[in-house]
């Protein structure tokens, strides 16, 4: 949807969030000897605004007062650092507006993302909903001035008929509204946040496979290694083949014996293994953090074993040294490396019939990590919560959110009947 086109809709939506940020007529005023400095006053704040037209450009300011004759002093002020700006030829704009505190944001994650902090994907949604939503709304605002019910107007005119938004999606909103604010809080621009609303979301729990679909899927993609597969578009026309690779195969068991997200695909390199051997055998994982959690991942055994054929097979390829990845070592685009490698694992599932769980939900890579730590709570002998959390780079209640969710009694049944009195 085009940015005109959001903005038409949310206006038929509700024509009178429009009004409250347009200046009330009967407000209006210029100040005497001032040029076309005029203050007004805005139904979205208690507060004086002055607006002053200069080499064809509109500046608006919010004086932060709200009696008249304080208003009228206020504005002069403005006028005077206005023509001060203009005859050094420095901007108008101040630095304490929305825009500039978006922007100054948007360049400290450009500076992230180069070192390797933020994905690309995450700088494109955040330009995107930057230009789209937050700065036909905000971008009129000084930071001061934006409150609880500035931010609720938002939220409110976002959702419509036409395009209607989950409430994950307005909350990645709200995320993005509380970040740039905080920036504008460390560069000193306001002291504090305003409030902000709350929505409500229920949590749903992940796809993931039980032991049979487990079972249907490693058979599957075992006997479809080295075949292409034929994807159309939906028209039905040729769009691509998939070839089915052993580093999918490798993948599938690993990712079920060892906690890891998709994204680590991406990023997991020979030199963030250890193998350690002894009265138990498992992989140390010690790969860059992921969302936050830097903790080492502890695998099960059988990922030893997937390990050790992996790298054996890859040094002889003329790969497995300490600065090459484990998966599609190949590919030194990373990001077409987990596309490539998510292409074969969703042509699988289309094969095996797993595509979609019990509810509906569609599977993904990220079913296999699900599946990972739902075994690990079904068969794990005593094993707690915490540990796994640890191993999974989460936390105890992210478990208890997302994964408990799917136990039930008959599950752990022994653990149940364990130390029953007769």
């Amino acid at each position: 949807m085009s940015k005109g086109i959001v903005k038409n809709s949310q206006s038929r939506a509700d024509p009178t969030m429009r009004d409250r940020t347009q200046p009330i007529p009967s407000s209006l005023q210029k100040v005497t000897g001032f040029g076309t400095l005029t203050i007004y006053k805005m139904a979205a704040s208690p507060f004086w605004y002055a607006r002053y037209y200069e080499d064809g450009k509109i500046v608006r300011r919010s004086l932060k007062v709200a009696d008249k004759k304080e208003a009228i002093k206020a504005a002069k002020k403005v006028f005077v650092d206005l023509k001060h700006r203009k005859m050094n030829n420095l901007p108008f704009t101040k630095t304490s507006g929305f825009e500039v505190c978006a922007r100054g944001l948007a360049k400290e994650n450009e500076a992230r993302f180069k070192r390797g902090e933020l994905s690309k994907q995450k700088i494109s949604y955040d330009a995107g909903r930057l230009e789209a939503d937050l700065l036909p709304h905000f971008g009129k605002y000084e930071i001061a001035d934006i409150d609880y019910s500035v931010i609720s107007d938002y939220i409110n005119k976002l959702s419509t008929p036409d395009r209607p938004l989950t409430i994950n999606t307005l909350k990645i909103h709200l995320s993005h509204i509380k970040t740039i604010l905080k920036y504008a809080q460390r560069v000193g621009v306001i002291t504090g946040l305003p409030a902000f609303p709350r929505l409500k979301t229920t949590d749903t729990a992940r796809p993931w496979f039980n032991s049979k679909e487990y079972s249907t899927l490693h058979s599957v993609c075992r006997s479809r290694i080295g075949t292409k597969i034929r994807v159309d578009t939906k028209a039905g026309k040729f769009l691509r083949n998939v070839e089915i690779t052993q580093d999918v195969y490798d993948l599938i068991i690993f990712m079920t014996n060892s906690f890891i997200r998709p994204t680590d695909i991406k990023v997991l390199q020979h030199k963030h293994v250890a193998i350690i051997r002894g009265k138990d055998t498992y992989l140390r994982l010690t790969h860059p953090p992921t969302k936050g959690h830097g903790s080492p991942v502890v695998t099960l055994k059988k990922a030893v074993e997937v390990y050790d054929g992996l790298l054996e097979r890859q040094k002889a390829e003329g790969f497995g040294k300490p600065d090459d990845y484990l998966f599609c070592p190949q590919q030194l685009n990373r990001d077409y490396a987990l596309r490539d490698i998510t292409r074969q694992f969703d042509q699988v599932l289309k094969v095996a019939g797993l595509k979609t769980g019990s509810n509906g939900d569609a599977r993904t890579l990220y079913s296999l990590r699900h599946t990972c730590i739902m075994f690990r709570m079904i068969h794990g002998e005593g094993i707690d919560l915490l540990t796994i959390a640890r191993s999974a780079r989460t936390s105890v209640e992210m478990i208890d959110r997302f994964y408990a969710k799917h136990l039930t009694a008959e599950m752990n049944i022994a653990q149940l009947q364990s130390g029953a009195i007769d």
